[in-house]
């Protein structure tokens, strides 16, 4: 039982950190498209 919770919190630690690289992906996205019409508009 141990070794199938360890791999249990160690994949819910990997999920995270997959959802926080996708979010981070996403914030620079947002950020880059920010600057590109910025920069785009004027």
């Amino acid at each position: 039982m141990p070794p199938s919770s360890d791999r249990f919190s160690t994949s819910v630690m990997g999920s995270s950190a997959f959802y926080r690289i996708a979010l981070a992906a996403i914030v620079i996205g947002l950020l880059w498209m920010a600057i590109h019409w910025a920069v785009l508009l004027p």
